[in-house]
């Protein structure tokens, strides 16, 4: 996860990429010894993302009318998306779980992932990422799974953080620890879960993941924040941190607005390839 070490300013991380000869200690000007509050923000965002997952399936859980109308006027039915021009399904889906044990699967998920992601990169990305990386898998979940059946569940948005993860630390492979063990962890569980969408009985939306996965990695590429080399003194807080990100969001609006117009592109194929 992206988490800071804390330790003594000369032990700490930023110090050792490219710092300065004279030591920290000769570098920075006395100080007192302080308390250092820990590089931690609180991730409201998450935990909003959070509670509307589990209170809408609550919802339809406590009536199982609601919970069949909820599926039927918001699952991803490819059909109805096509030849009714339900597009929204492509984000209602998103919303959506079919068991107690798929709604707990993903809420956990995003709680494990989205305390370390959403304070680095702010919540104004973290929702980018999640939204447009969701309705990625959503538009390849179209496009290819065919007219038949229906998808709902939040994996997509929820492998599109994990896949922002990912590219982040790799393009800050400087300025965090055990850069490559956390790589090859994240590729494992990757791997583990492309394995077992794909055996025999598994109902698992593969292209739904594989979307999201795509849509985060290629999100993330480009508007993920990055940091410099060595700062100094180091950051109290992720606050502060974020504020020394030298790839500003505004930055790339135009980019954005081109990654929506190629989703629009995908479901306007899917309208072409699938209809009657």
């Amino acid at each position: 996860m992206l988490m800071m070490d804390e330790k003594k300013p000369a032990e700490h991380p930023l110090y050792q990429a490219g710092a300065p000869d004279a030591s920290p200690r000769q570098a920075l000007p006395p100080a007192k010894k302080q308390p250092r509050p820990p590089l931690q923000e609180q991730p409201l965002l998450t935990y909003g993302l959070m509670a509307l997952n589990t209170l809408i399936f609550l919802a339809g859980f406590l009536s199982p009318a609601l919970e069949w109308e909820l599926f039927l006027q918001g699952a991803l039915i490819p059909q109805l998306v096509v030849e009714q021009t339900q597009v929204y399904r492509l984000l209602t889906a998103m919303f959506l779980h079919a068991s107690l044990g798929h709604v707990f699967f993903n809420v956990y998920a995003l709680y494990i992932i989205g305390r370390s992601v959403e304070p680095i990169f702010g919540r104004a990305r973290f929702l980018l990422i999640y939204l447009l990386g969701g309705l990625t898998g959503s538009a390849l979940s179209l496009l290819f799974s065919g007219l038949q059946g229906a998808s709902v569940g939040a994996s997509g948005a929820v492998f599109a953080i994990f896949a922002a993860e990912a590219v982040h630390l790799y393009q800050q492979r400087h300025f965090y620890r055990q850069v490559r063990r956390r790589l090859q962890h994240m590729g494992f569980l990757i791997a583990l879960n492309l394995i077992i969408g794909i055996m025999p009985g598994a109902r698992i939306d593969m292209w739904g993941h594989i979307g999201g996965l795509l849509g985060g990695a290629l999100l993330a590429w480009r508007i993920a924040p990055r940091f410099h080399r060595l700062i100094l003194p180091p950051p109290r807080s992720l606050r502060e941190l974020a504020r020394t990100d030298i790839n500003p969001l505004a930055h790339h609006l135009p980019g954005l607005a081109l990654y929506c117009f190629g989703l629009v592109g995908l479901v306007a194929l899917a309208f072409v390839l699938l209809a009657p």
